[in-house]
């Protein structure tokens, strides 16, 4: 659901908009209200909304300062101005901070469901494109490995010309112009007697350090030896 949180000094309005609107149905999660900035701000910067619905015009702390420490740290909120004044300067600067709505007083329970409804599509528009980026990423390093581990199979099996080893190392940011290196390899074994219901069916049961030398010859390309 799109959490969404109201912040409005007049009792009146913000009782209105709290119990006008039927949160859960319209698929929204109320996470709460405050009749100032400076009590909205900390509960804000905890809970996370998607959509802040705030007043402008408060004590201590109004909408417009409360937008713009908001949108400093939650860059990606959505927020929604209430104001009882059509004042093209407090219109600006809400342009400015970066405000999703501005929207005049009084403001029906109809009407700010049509606004807060495109907002929060955008808001799972963003989810859906934030998801399908870390997919792409996970999926771009689960390549990367792969062809890492293809790269130090071709250089411990002799395969890669001196040249050839240190250009394709350079995208591991491997320096491969030392004379010598050591190998570690770990060898995995898989216990039969480890029951299925068990969380760790593979467990590390035997490490052998090899004492093996990696060196370059000019004339003769990369070699490797193994010692076990």
């Amino acid at each position: 659901m799109v959490k969404v949180y109201l912040v409005e000094d007049e009792i009146i309005i913000r009782q209105s908009i709290k119990n006008s609107i039927d949160w859960e149905k319209e698929g929204y999660e109320f996470i709460g209200d405050a009749s100032d900035g400076e009590l909205a701000l900390p509960v804000i910067l905890k809970e996370k909304p998607d959509i802040l619905i705030t007043d402008i015009r408060m004590p201590f702390m109004d909408g417009l300062e409360l937008s713009r420490m908001v949108k400093a740290e939650l860059p990606d909120i959505k927020i929604v101005i209430l104001s009882g004044y059509d004042d093209f300067e407090y219109a600006k600067q809400a342009i400015k901070i970066g405000v999703a709505e501005y929207l005049l007083k009084p403001v029906s329970s109809a009407v700010l469901l049509e606004h807060l409804s495109e907002i929060a599509e955008k808001v799972r528009d963003e989810r859906e494109d934030l998801a399908l980026k870390k997919v792409y990423y996970q999926e771009m390093q689960e390549n990367e490995e792969l062809i890492k581990m293809k790269f130090l199979g071709e250089l411990i099996s002799g395969k890669l010309s001196l040249a050839d080893a240190m250009e394709k190392g350079k995208r591991f940011h491997m320096n491969l112009s030392g004379p010598f290196y050591r190998i570690i390899l770990f060898k995995f074994i898989q216990e039969d007697h480890v029951q299925a219901e068990q969380s760790e069916p593979m467990r590390l049961s035997e490490a052998t350090l090899t004492d093996s030398g990696m060196f370059f010859d000019s004339r003769e390309g990369l070699k490797v030896g193994h010692f076990f």
